[in-house]
């Protein structure tokens, strides 16, 4: 699981083109790849956050397009002939900011990670519910499970399995930051685990998010910007993205100030606080 988008663009800001190529983002979930592009764009029609160069004068401005309904920090990174240089700065919900001035005429890499939220940002303590019934639950994998909760943005994800189509509702308020319902599920030996996972990430009024990830397609009746109430339908149990069987993986994550990071939390089920395996 990847929630940290990167994009690295080779900048030869002495040529000018009427718009730039599609740029291709390593996010969350994981999506290799990046661009060569040219400046002079001045708009983007990305979902994600996106990395925009406008010529104002004769520098190039780099800007930052935050089209999530919650915050991301932005760190944009140059490297001009070896020298790293390094701009941070949180992109409001919605909206552009530019982080960079450039000169034409100069050869430069260009580097951009955006990471959800705000690391000003404190989670607090919360008693969340469960996201998926209870009847037949089965955790395959929480705290440090070896298979792939062992990075700091999983670390304290938990594994639901339950069966394809199962109910998934929010285990606690918020606004829909972003989400993917558009991905394949997982069927046959093969499977399509190269594709990415369709997912729900939830902002909460403390900065925290939750993370509903390995949605069935086409199950998510949210849109970006919805207040979604706890236990509201969110999706339904599916087997996207880097999957082997049905499950939800669900996490809480907070930005730990250029990193992504899961904490724990506290969830109650019908006989009591849910009680996770080491």
């Amino acid at each position: 699981m990847r929630s940290i988008e990167r994009v690295a663009t080779a900048l030869l800001l002495a040529i000018a083109a009427s718009g730039a190529a599609a740029q291709d983002w390593m996010q969350w979930p994981p999506r290799a790849g990046s661009t060569a592009i040219a400046p002079m764009a001045g708009t983007s029609n990305s979902s994600k956050v996106d990395l925009v160069l406008e010529k104002s004068g004769d520098h190039i401005d780099v800007l930052v397009d935050n089209p999530l309904a919650g915050p991301v920090q932005a760190i944009v990174s140059l490297d001009r002939n070896g020298q790293q240089e390094n701009t941070a700065a949180v992109i409001r919900p919605g909206s552009r900011s530019r982080l960079v001035q450039l000169p034409i005429g100069q050869e430069i890499n260009v580097q951009l990670q955006a990471i959800p939220g705000d690391p000003a940002l404190h989670p607090q303590p919360f008693d969340y519910i469960l996201p998926v019934p209870a009847k037949g639950l089965r955790i395959d994998q929480a705290d440090g499970g070896a298979h792939s909760h062992n990075d700091d943005e999983n670390r304290h994800a938990i594994d639901f399995a339950l069966p394809m189509g199962t109910m998934v509702s929010a285990a606690r308020e918020g606004i829909v930051m972003d989400l993917d319902d558009d991905e394949p599920d997982n069927t046959g030996v093969n499977g399509n685990r190269h594709a990415r996972a369709n997912f729900v990430r939830v902002l909460h009024s403390d900065g925290s998010m939750a993370l509903y990830a390995h949605l069935q397609r086409g199950s998510i009746p949210v849109h970006r910007g919805d207040r979604v109430a706890i236990g509201q339908r969110i999706g339904s149990v599916g087997n996207s993205g880097w999957s082997t069987a049905p499950h939800l993986h669900f996490t809480v994550q907070v930005n730990g100030d250029r990193r992504l990071q899961s904490i724990p939390v506290r969830i109650l089920a019908p006989q009591g606080v849910l009680k996770l395996p080491n």
